[in-house]
């Protein structure tokens, strides 16, 4: 069947949404995606790269996000986060906070507080979970549960601020105590200076506390799991277990091509999705799943164009995953980024041209920074499952969280009848 076949044939799927996954591709822009697409060609024998596919271009529904700040034209992964989980406009460097709230400004009022599709789907009975390369206290994971003037606030707050610090959000506070899943890196914000952890690392919290053991304590009554490395998060029983903890770093988790060595201890994003699915999944009201491939972000930052194409090669692997175990009919998967790079495509190579060098080399810049800067062009949203058709044309960044949560029919949505959908998965 010809594409033009399959676009004339194609309906809208106007079913709930059971399942909602976003992933989010820390920096990937659109020049990253093409990058990515003919690394992808390039590594397969025969293939000159331009014509290749990546999992989420074969999605029927593509738009365009505007991904300014309320005070900045290019957004940092902090602001973003709230737009795209929260649906509200924030000033850069705050999480989960209105526009009264500027960066580094320490706020305790929650008034001021904006809650994130995770909270929506809690309130309605779905089950949630974060997993990330990064620390899943990092900007982009903290915007589906924190709310603080400054994303670097994580193991701590400034003297004399009567606000929690992120990672503690996450452990004592809705709807960071309420996730079913949470995976990434960052061991040391949840622990004392004074204790290492099981790699031998010291924590960096001033305050003393061990917030991992004290997950563990208010789990205490349920069958929950804390893991540290690849081995035992494979060894997890997905099917009995109701809550999930792993922290495979004590900072960001390494690139990928750090982690795909052999007898890496650290799981894979693949990996990690996979289980986080196969628990959230179980449960009949549904499930909303954020997963951040992190590290492209962090490859374009250093001026490492092969690092960051790996990550998003990684990140491919995983929504192609993610596709093959969850039902079509049932489940919205969202793919999109927080913010764009600099990276760009010049010039006018020959067709097939390796699309860059050695992984170490660094891209050479016009003026001296210490990180390569972010882009503030829109980014691209790929969708597919119930409701996906919504996305279309040119949208505000605080479009996506509304269009999730109607296909869901939760934040706003939930109990006004929403939309009419065949429930026969319910049945």
């Amino acid at each position: 069947m010809s594409q033009i076949e399959k676009k004339l044939r194609a309906r809208p799927n106007t079913s709930r949404a059971k399942g909602v996954v976003l992933f989010l591709g820390d920096g990937m822009g659109i020049s990253t995606v093409t990058a990515a697409r003919i690394y992808k060609g390039q590594s397969k024998k025969n293939f000159s790269g331009e014509e290749s596919v990546l999992s989420w271009e074969r999605f029927p529904h593509v738009s365009l996000s505007k991904t300014y700040g309320l005070d900045a034209q290019t957004s940092d992964s902090a602001n973003s986060a709230t737009a795209y989980l929260s649906g509200v406009k924030a000033n850069i460097g705050t999480i989960g906070v209105d526009s009264s709230v500027k960066a580094k400004q320490c706020h305790n009022d929650t008034r001021a507080y904006v809650n994130s599709i995770m909270k929506w789907a809690q309130d309605a009975g779905m089950w949630t979970g974060i997993v990330t390369t990064a620390r899943v206290t990092d900007a982009s994971p903290a915007g589906a549960y924190a709310h603080s003037g400054y994303r670097k606030w994580q193991e701590s707050v400034p003297k004399g601020c009567n606000a929690k610090d992120i990672a503690q959000q996450l452990i004592y506070d809705l709807p960071g105590s309420e996730m079913r899943v949470i995976l990434g890196g960052g061991r040391k914000v949840f622990l004392s200076s004074k204790k290492r952890d099981e790699e031998g690392k010291k924590g960096e919290r001033s305050d003393g506390k061990n917030l991992i053991k004290k997950w563990k304590e208010l789990k205490k009554r349920f069958k929950a799991r804390y893991v540290w490395n690849r081995s035992k998060l494979l060894a997890v029983n997905t099917q009995s277990t109701d809550y999930l903890l792993g922290l495979f770093d004590s900072d960001h988790m390494p690139y990928w091509i750090n982690r795909s060595q052999p007898h890496s201890t650290k799981p894979n994003l693949t990996e990690m999705v996979t289980v986080a699915i196969q628990i959230l999944a179980r449960n009949p009201a549904g499930f909303v799943l954020f997963a951040e491939g992190a590290r492209i972000d962090h490859g374009h930052h250093i001026n490492r164009a092969k690092l960051a194409l790996q990550e998003a090669l990684e990140f491919d692997e995983a929504v192609k995953k993610t596709v093959s175990i969850l039902p079509k009919k049932e489940t919205l998967i969202v793919v999109t980024a927080d913010h764009s790079h600099t990276m760009t495509i010049a010039g006018y190579p020959p067709r097939g041209t390796n699309i860059f060098a050695h992984i170490d080399f660094v891209q050479q810049a016009a003026f001296p920074l210490r990180l390569a800067s972010h882009g503030g062009e829109d980014v691209a949203v790929y969708a597919q499952g119930p409701w996906s058709h919504l996305f279309a044309g040119v949208n505000d960044q605080t479009y996506i969280p509304y269009v999730m949560a109607y296909a869901a029919c939760i934040g706003r949505f939930r109990g006004r009848g929403c939309h009419q959908w065949n429930n026969d998965w319910a049945e």
